[in-house]
């Protein structure tokens, strides 16, 4: 049995979170989902940045670390696109219970958290072959996965980097138009057969 900590987009709690934290405590683990919009979700992209952009940085990573510390225990963090960066920064605070890092829909370089990827902790990010968020991302760095994959690989963690097809970002979100079921599926299996190997 593994700890998972949920880390959700700027859209907040929904269904593509609490599917996964369903699927995960239905085979066996913990999980706690973080959610600093406390129970407040968003329809559209840019009202959810709003609010994130109120609630602030400071108060996310703090809101983060105290679920991880309050675990106490080996854990795995799971982000969804704004919310990934946070379980990087998460993970990084705490070298020494977190053992892997998912980032759905892309990460970061860890030198834009300052911060640096917690040694032997592996680090998988899951996106769509046309995701538009990370297609931006790569526009303004072209080499944002691999300086990732270099912050990883550097502090002695396995890197994975999975490409669905299609061109959803939050793709796992059955109650959005980006959903994409077969790929939910399987993301939702491999993040529990993650948490099998971990637990």
């Amino acid at each position: 049995m593994a700890h998972v900590l949920l880390f959700p987009s700027v859209l907040g709690v929904r269904r593509g979170v609490t599917d996964l934290a369903d699927a995960l405590t239905g085979a066996g683990h913990d999980v706690t989902t973080v959610d600093p919009y406390d129970g407040q979700t968003f329809e559209d992209y840019p009202s959810g940045m709003a609010r994130t952009k109120e609630i602030g940085e400071e108060a996310l990573r703090a809101r983060g670390l105290e679920a991880a510390k309050g675990v106490g225990a080996p854990f795995v963090a799971v982000g969804f696109s704004v919310g990934a960066a946070i379980a990087q920064w998460v993970a990084a605070q705490c070298p020494d219970t977190a053992r892997v890092v998912v980032m759905v829909g892309g990460g970061i370089p860890m030198q834009h958290l300052d911060a640096t990827w917690p040694p032997g902790v592996a680090g998988q990010v899951h996106v769509t072959a046309g995701d538009p968020f990370h297609e931006e991302d790569r526009q303004l760095d072209a080499t944002i996965d691999e300086r990732l994959q270099d912050d990883v690989e550097r502090a002695g963690g396995e890197f994975t980097y999975v490409e669905y097809q299609g061109e959803g970002h939050m793709f796992t979100d059955p109650s959005l138009g980006e959903y994409q079921p077969e790929e939910a599926r399987i993301l939702t299996r491999r993040v529990v057969e993650l948490a099998d190997s971990v637990g």
